[in-house]
């Protein structure tokens, strides 16, 4: 113990000599080694999508730094565990109806049901609350909580740990996660059930330490709600989870290539986008993700040369479908937080034709890095469309002076704000 002290002295006195102040930071986060409790519904394999990619960037990086990290998660079946080093796997079985995984499958009532236990799920609150009494971490970091239940913050704060909790969508308001832009103020967000379910969330969820989001959208979002009125707010950019590789660059080609990436679901709008490239000659659509609306899609739009559908691809394929793509094109219909493959686009200097609501307004700069698009007139987004095609030289323009700026993403700005976070 002594040798290994004295071992320690000596490096800090090395690293105080040095003039790299981020190396000396580096140092300081590696030697102040935490217990960090991960709290979320999905994890690898059962991953879908960039709430449980900065989930694992996450783990990866308190790894990295020599931490322990422990992860309470979802299991498909019977509870299990595992540990690989400083990594400890909870994965907790769904004391529920039916699995989490089967949500969709389902219909309003049975929903309904789930939801209630979901809520008020007092098992797995309970086991929830005896791993964190057995492990002791310094810190829960909270993510998405469905499918696990609502009455874990509740456990927290009676234990007394510290907890941090990332919003990532509109769940703790609408259930679904779903809010239709043009359908905001309907009755479903209106009526007294949901004032009630809200009332009780707010209760639950109560005011954890520190409450990071995004994007300032859904903070405001929250705020407007009523939740988290003692929590210190903080909206911090998720990380980058999708490398460019080494030596990139876009590729020559000819035409033009629109590419829509992401679920293929009715709240995404791909039913109105390939509506829309039917009456769209010189340009194609590269169709890339899967969802229950794939194969539907699929075989309405089979006729349409210009539509060209690839279904899921790994993240490691992204790189060179980005290499020949000179737009993307985000049509989503619900609110958005921070959409992934917007950020994913800028790396790889592709501008985002996107819909204008939500939080996009906050990354999305006209005429520097993309465009916008009424979400309520489609035929706005056939117009901006077709001026892609007339000017192809300024978008090629654009995506170049996008790419000379990809060195200077990285992130070390979430991981040491997250760092302070924990110790603060």
């Amino acid at each position: 113990m002594l040798t290994r002290f004295c071992n320690i002295s000596q490096s800090i006195d090395f690293l105080l000599s040095c003039d790299n102040i981020n190396f000396v930071y580096s140092f300081s986060v590696f030697y102040h080694f935490m217990k960090i409790c991960l709290i979320h519904n999905l994890y690898e394999p059962y991953a879908r999508g960039g709430a449980e990619q900065v989930v694992k960037a996450t783990i990866d990086f308190l790894l990295s730094q020599n931490n322990e990290v422990i992860l309470i998660t979802l299991a498909s079946e019977k509870e299990e565990f595992s540990k690989s080093d400083k990594l400890k796997i909870y994965r907790l079985k769904q004391k529920n109806i039916f699995s989490f995984f089967d949500l969709d499958k389902h219909n309003f009532l049975s929903k309904f049901v789930w939801h209630l236990i979901n809520i008020f799920n007092l098992p797995v609150s309970k086991r929830v609350s005896e791993i964190l009494q057995e492990e002791k971490p310094d810190i829960v970091h909270t993510h998405n909580l469905m499918g696990l239940s609502f009455l874990i913050p509740k456990k927290i704060r009676k234990l007394k740990i510290k907890n941090i909790h990332t919003v990532h969508d509109v769940q703790l308001v609408e259930p679904s996660g779903i809010i239709i832009k043009t359908k905001e103020n309907s009755w479903r967000h209106k009526c007294l059930l949901m004032q009630l379910h809200i009332f009780i969330m707010k209760k639950l969820i109560g005011s954890p330490d520190i409450v990071i989001s995004p994007s300032k959208f859904l903070l405001n979002f929250y705020k407007q709600k009523g939740f988290f009125p003692k929590s210190k707010l903080q909206v911090l950019a998720n990380p980058l989870t999708l490398q460019v590789p080494d030596g990139f660059q876009k590729q020559e080609h000819s035409g033009f290539n629109f590419l829509y990436l992401g679920q293929i679901e009715k709240h995404k709008g791909v039913y109105e986008l390939l509506q829309t490239f039917q009456n769209i000659d010189n340009a194609n659509l590269h169709v890339v993700g899967d969802g229950s609306e794939l194969e539907n899609l699929k075989n309405k739009f089979a006729n349409l040369e210009n539509i060209k559908f690839y279904g899921r691809k790994s993240r490691e394929k992204l790189p060179a479908i980005f290499a020949t793509t000179d737009v993307l094109i985000f049509s989503s219909l619900c609110y958005e937080n921070y959409p992934a493959v917007i950020f994913e686009s800028f790396q790889f200097g592709v501008p985002v034709l996107s819909v204008n609501h939500s939080s996009l307004p906050e990354f999305i700069k006209e005429g520097e890095n993309g465009w916008f698009f009424d979400v309520l007139n489609t035929e706005d987004l056939k117009n901006k469309i077709v001026w892609c095609l007339q000017n192809k030289t300024d978008i090629t323009n654009m995506s170049a002076k996008m790419s000379q700026n990809l060195s200077s993403i990285d992130n070390n700005n979430y991981f040491q704000k997250l760092i302070t976070f924990y110790k603060n």
